[in-house]
């Protein structure tokens, strides 16, 4: 999956050997068009995504193939420039491929392995910078290399669609469209998928903008510029599996702190130094947001459900790669106006710095996660406690929470929370009830602390119960020392039909046993 990936992306940034070398378009103009891709892979992304969840990778992997394939084979015959960058456009369709192998990834591993597979599996963005330096050297113009890289994809689509084995897809039911357009309010109002953005639309301009930056800039031969980019593209790929390798084993926010912190200063690097720093200083921005990218990736996989992990992929990434055509458009309208390329790199310093500002605020906001809405099981209404201990939120906050919520859509739920105030590391009472509440907007979460006294607590059961009867999600807050008598005496009191009890393993995820 990891070459096919590499093939498709290679095919979706095929454009521009063709408009500089080709076609001799000036580094203006080639600015400009090469974009195109970026704005088409942006459009396509989240209907891929869907499509995905609907009719599962074996039959999506194959149609973006093919697509791409045909599109590229149209960039080697075309005969002007118009006619380059209509096909090139279309080949953008080919970064929809990583959607698609996201989506499966993330529903055929288990959640401990998660985060690692996909950043091999976004390693295909290193292949395809490698077949990039080969194809130069053989085939500067890329007409003989867009027909073959054609003829490639289309016996990978083959391959593809004899070979995948994959889950059949959970449920067809629903309206694309609106289901597109709910993913969309979820990408322009998440954290998570804001901060991907800032993440993975660094990594993507850099890939897409650095060649002209160090041609025009630092006044580098086109070539050594080239060879530089896809070093750094590589480089970033491999920073992308160290982010998700490190989300599988701790939370991300301290992490995306101390990356966008040190790519903040680097941006200043950039402007205070000579004419090799820089280079090295945007490579080391590229890293750093290639981990960061890998480790909010990995987040994201982990909170999307199987049914819906294609669309949120592909909402998400849909995002960062419109936020991809913000930086390029920064730096050469600022250059244009100013003649200097320091503004625009102090302006992004600074919305780097703005990112560590929000995650050092709204940490606990970026640890639970995408507010992923879920589907209701159809299934008898049970009233269930769910025992639920402090530790189990310190590493698993987002999948004990994202559990919770699912299980809160099919039943009347009552959470019994031990936790010692003020909590040590992990969610408070308001923490988890806010996260409840950001993956329920249609229901009520009310946290109310119980008294372990038989006596009193008999009064509090009477309270909870009225919540409860009302359709409110509730949260009884209790001492860890009494967490399991107090659950035990409050599913007596509210009748419950069952009591589980939830916890966090790193390899599993979150669990719900029944006592």
């Amino acid at each position: 999956m990891t070459i096919g990936l590499g093939l498709n992306l290679r095919a979706s940034i095929l454009l521009g050997p063709h408009l500089h070398e080709r076609f001799g378009v000036t580094a203006g103009w080639h600015l400009a068009l090469i974009g195109l891709p970026v704005l088409v892979a942006a459009v396509v992304r989240l209907p891929v995504g869907v499509l995905t969840d609907r009719y599962g990778a074996r039959v999506m992997f194959p149609a973006v193939s093919l697509v791409t394939g045909a599109s590229v084979v149209g960039l080697g015959l075309a005969g002007s420039p118009a006619g380059a960058v209509v096909a090139g456009a279309a080949a953008g369709a080919g970064s929809s491929a990583f959607v698609v192998g996201a989506a499966m990834v993330s529903r055929m591993f288990p959640y401990g392995r998660r985060g690692r597979v996909l950043g091999v599996f976004g390693l295909g963005a290193a292949l395809a910078a490698m077949f990039s330096a080969v194809s130069w050297g053989i085939d500067r113009e890329g007409q003989l290399t867009a027909l073959l890289l054609g003829g490639l994809l289309v016996a990978f689509a083959a391959l593809v669609a004899v070979l995948i084995r994959e889950p059949a897809p959970v449920d067809r039911a629903g309206s694309p469209m609106r289901e597109c357009a709910a993913l969309i309010r979820l990408a322009s109002t998440s954290s998570v998928s804001l901060l991907y953005v800032i993440a993975l639309s660094g990594m993507v301009s850099i890939a897409v903008f650095l060649p002209v930056y160090l041609a025009t800039a630092l006044r580098f031969e086109w070539s050594h510029a080239l060879a530089i980019t896809g070093s750094v593209v590589i480089l970033a790929s491999v920073a992308r599996l160290v982010g998700g390798w490190q989300t599988d084993r701790r939370p991300t926010a301290r992490l995306l702190m101390i990356c966008y912190g040190i790519a903040a200063g680097l941006c200043m690097v950039v402007v205070l130094t000579p004419r090799w720093l820089p280079v090295a200083a945007i490579t080391g921005i590229a890293v750093c947001d290639g981990v960061a990218g890998g480790a909010l990736l990995a987040l994201i996989g982990k909170a999307a459900r199987p049914y819906s992990v294609g669309a949120v992929m592909g909402a998400t990434s849909a995002a960062g790669a419109l936020g991809a055509l913000i930086p390029p458009l920064l730096l050469a309208g600022l250059y244009r106006l100013t003649h200097s390329y320091t503004a625009a790199w102090t302006l992004l310093a600074a919305v780097l710095l703005s990112a560590v500002l929000y995650v050092r605020t709204r940490g606990l906001n970026v640890g639970l996660g995408l507010a992923v809405g879920f589907r209701p099981r159809p299934s008898p209404t049970a009233t269930t406690v769910a025992v639920l201990d402090e530790p189990d939120t310190r590493l698993g906050a987002a999948a004990v929470v994202a559990d919770l919520a699912e299980l809160a859509t099919s039943d009347e739920l009552v959470v019994v929370y031990g936790v010692d105030e003020p909590a040590r590391l992990g969610l408070s009472p308001a923490g988890l009830a806010a996260g409840l509440r950001a993956r329920l907007p249609r229901h009520t979460v009310v946290a109310l602390p119980v008294d372990e006294h038989p006596e009193l607590l008999g009064r509090d059961a009477l309270l909870l119960g009225e919540h409860v009867d009302a359709g409110a999600l509730a949260i009884a807050v209790t001492p860890t020392a009494s967490l399991h008598r107090v659950a035990a005496d409050l599913s007596i009191y509210l009748q419950a039909d069952r009591i589980l009890t939830v916890s966090y393993d790193p390899a599993e995820g979150a669990e719900l046993h029944p006592v």
